[in-house]
């Protein structure tokens, strides 16, 4: 169903309800929308994998069967695209950027210039760099059109400010921590920035998590990355710790920890001691843990004197004391605690690093996460202070002997200990020195006191990551989206600073009633749903067994395009309800074993239904949802995810798919419910994952599609597509939906928020 995906408001402080009230679903919408539940504290808890629970729904959508997306493929299909194929569409207008940006995103990496420490640039996981002139109170970007937007590393000159180096691709360990491209250089503060060593060129690793420069010689650069090359005879997708002497142009790999691949996290230079430097590695043996060179990188020893046995080290932070470098602390995982990513210790050298102290005690019990968020740093000027954080934040003033929890991620977002959770990088600038700033997955939290109290420092950051977006027909000013680890998100202004959290989590599907916004639904991450009605909520989620809600991340929501009161989700079958959410029945049988990824309610016709899998299966009902098809997706379709299915709005026969993955085409059409397929890409789209589609209600002979190259176009009848991205950022696109009466095309993206185009 066009443009019936999802939801917004705008209140700054809405009321809680936990009822609804009898004439909710008669009422028009009033100014705002309650907010449902945030998310809840849990404990450390067992995983199968350390990576973060979101990472099989990327898996499926860009890397499956294999560890990594080819993001030279990614790249190269943009340029080609850009230069033989797709003409541009007749558009005269640009897209705009319309939020949020005020809730933020996944930040990775900050820099701060050593005299202006109100001048900073950070890094998001998905958006690029930003930086601000005034500490964050506002942001700007010039990284738009540079070949990649995941930002693993930032780092300044400190004798030549405004040389800064960034090293793309995300380094913090988790399947939707995206690759890169190498390392980039700017000379002017920021304002243009050149691919200075690519990683087809010099072999530096396509998750680049820390640059160090020498601070006796500028031109002497370390940086380390992390790299998923099982075997490799050139060496090529290794991580490790790579060397260059001429100013970042060259690099040699170090091989003193392993000649094939091993992962290097930190690395820092002492700041009066020259030659003198230290970083962590993992290896998965006994080559892990904490070294040192006393020769500018010639040789490094082991640093193991009284510290846990080194195959136990996982990630590992470092943090070196400017006031007195003979203290250093290291935050180091757990390799033994496995998936549950506990934490190992926090070690303390008052020597140098010649023998170390745990001072973590039993305060850390209940962290975890420690290899997706893991941050430490030093006060500038005081050695026994130290803040450190995974989910949360902890402070020690006397060197490690007590320790108090000085964030807590789920209070509310104005309260003055709230920072948000999953810390990445902590920095305290020496001009002042009791200033933090901290990059986690919803920005940038300030602290002015050392860590008393905390204020956001995210609006005018576009950089929220979405799972999907929808906007309400019957009214353009309302729309919102399902953002990673930052709730579902509206606005019912339409301001991109007025978004605020309807729902907790990772923000999941949102669908409005076409017929009047008030009406919404909303979810989190495994098939919790809920009903919004004006200033009433309700938990309406389908009553499976928990091993069947664990199972799917993201359900699938639509609405009946006939009658809003039928509601289809999707685990591994299909469920529905026909009494808006209060109950619901399994109406389907496991389709194939995976989960359902995308369900289509034919407009034209709602019996037909139409389902599609993460396997790649395609289902169909043609009695409303009573009876289901076998799989007919036959080999015409390449077995990948099916992200979105779409009716022709005259004919319920007519469906269009899109595909994730590489190596095939993404776009199939089927003129006979799903019997046989065609391929419509045909060679003219980039070979990037694909993952929404969408027919204008008003223009059924034109079909736009969103990938991770941008956005595209189909003349139904001509065969021809074009080119509609025009001045969109290089994210992924991962939603579009269409507003009908504004004619308006919005588009989520996964890094750089929420884009409109006026048709």
């Amino acid at each position: 169903m066009p443009g019936a995906k999802k939801r917004s408001s705008t209140k700054k402080t809405p009321r809680k309800s936990t009822a609804e009230s009898s004439n909710a679903s008669s009422r028009p919408l009033e100014k705002t929308l309650v907010t449902g539940p945030r998310k809840k504290r849990q404990g450390p808890s067992i995983r199968l994998s350390n990576h973060k629970a979101r990472s099989v729904w990327f898996q499926t959508r860009a890397t499956w069967p294999v560890r990594e997306a080819p993001v030279k493929t990614l790249v190269s299909e943009r340029t080609r695209v850009q230069k033989a194929l797709a003409p541009p569409a007749n558009i005269s207008n640009s897209w705009e950027s319309v939020g949020p940006t005020n809730i933020g995103g996944r930040l990775t990496c900050i820099a701060c210039h050593p005299t202006h420490p109100e001048r900073i640039w950070v890094g998001a996981a998905g958006g690029g760099v930003w930086q601000s002139s005034d500490a964050g109170q506002t942001w700007e970007s010039f990284w738009n059109s540079q070949d990649i937007l995941n930002i693993g590393a930032i780092a300044i000159d400190r004798k030549s400010p405004d040389t800064l180096y960034c090293g793309t691709g995300e380094a913090n360990l988790s399947l939707d921590s995206y690759p890169g491209v190498g390392l980039y250089r700017t000379i002017d503060g920021g304002q243009k920035w050149q691919l200075l060593a690519s990683t087809e060129r010099t072999g530096i690793p396509r998750h680049i998590g820390v640059i160090a420069i020498d601070p006796f010689d500028s031109r002497h650069i370390l940086l380390g990355g992390v790299g998923y090359a099982e075997v490799s005879q050139t060496g090529r997708d290794f991580g490790g710790m790579f060397v260059s002497t001429d100013a970042g142009v060259t690099w040699k790999r170090q091989t003193f920890i392993s000649t094939t691949n091993y992962w290097c996290h930190s690395i820092v230079f002492h700041p009066t001691k020259k030659n003198t430097i230290f970083a962590t590695f993992t290896e998965q043996g006994s080559r892990s843990g904490i070294w040192r060179s006393t020769d500018g990188g010639k040789n490094w020893t082991h640093l193991t004197s009284t510290l846990p046995d080194s195959a136990r080290f996982g990630r590992t932070s470092l943090a070196i004391s400017r006031s007195n470098p003979q203290v250093l602390f290291a935050f180091a995982t757990d390799e033994a605690s496995g998936s549950s990513d506990l934490l190992l210790g926090i070690f303390r050298t008052a020597n140098g690093g010649d023998t170390w102290k745990n001072v973590a005690g039993t305060h850390f019990k209940e962290e975890g996460q420690i290899s997706y968020g893991n941050a430490i740093v030093i006060h500038p000027t005081d050695p026994d202070i130290v803040i450190c954080g995974g989910v949360d934040l902890h402070r020690t003033k006397n060197g490690g002997q007590t320790w108090q929890q000085i964030s807590q991620w789920d209070l509310e977002r104005d309260d003055p200990k709230y920072a948000h959770a999953d810390h990445h990088t902590l920095l305290m600038p020496e001009a002042v020195p009791d200033r933090l700033y901290d990059c986690n997955d919803g920005g940038l939290d300030v602290s002015e006191n050392a860590g008393r109290t905390f204020t956001n420092r995210s609006n005018g950051l576009s950089v929220t990551m979405f799972y999907d977006m929808d906007v309400a027909q019957s009214n353009g000013l309302v729309y919102g989206g399902g953002a990673q680890d930052n709730g579902t998100v509206v606005t019912t202004s339409g301001s991109v600073s007025s978004f605020f959290e309807l729902l907790g989590g990772d923000g999941g599907w949102i669908v409005f009633d076409p017929a009047n916004e008030g009406r919404v639904y909303a979810s989190y991450y495994n098939l919790n749903i809920f009903r919004f009605r004006g200033e009433a909520f309700k938990n309406v989620s389908p009553p499976a067994p928990k091993a069947e809600k664990s199972s799917i991340w993201m359900a699938y929501i639509t609405l009946d395009p006939t009658d809003a009161q039928t509601v289809f989700t999707g685990t591994f079958r299909v469920w529905r309800t026909r009494n808006d959410g209060n109950n619901w029945t399994p109406v389907s049988p496991s389709l194939d074993g995976s989960s359902i990824s995308a369900i289509e309610v034919a407009p034209a016709n709602n019996k037909r239904i139409y389902v599609g899998t993460e396997n790649g299966g395609f289902f169909r009902s043609l009695d409303g949802g009573d009876t289901w098809s076998p799989n007919l997706s036959s080999s015409a379709l390449p077995g990948h995810t099916i992200t979105r299915l779409e009716t022709s709005p005259t004919d319920s026969r007519v469906i269009y798919c899109t595909v994730a993955n590489f190596g095939h085409s993404h776009v199939f059409r089927s003129q006979d419910s799903g019997v046989t397929w065609e391929d419509v890409d045909r060679g003219q789209l980039p070979d990037v994952p694909h993952h929404a589609l969408l027919i204008r209600p008003e223009e059924p002979g034109r079909l736009y599609v969103g990938n991770d190259a941008g956005v595209f176009a189909l003349d139904i009848v001509s065969g021809i597509w074009m080119n509609v991205t025009k001045n969109l950022p290089n994210a992924m696109v991962i939603d579009l939906v269409y507003h009908t009466k504004d004619k308006t095309l919005l588009a989520a993206t996964y890094g750089r928020s929420i884009w409109r185009l006026r048709l």
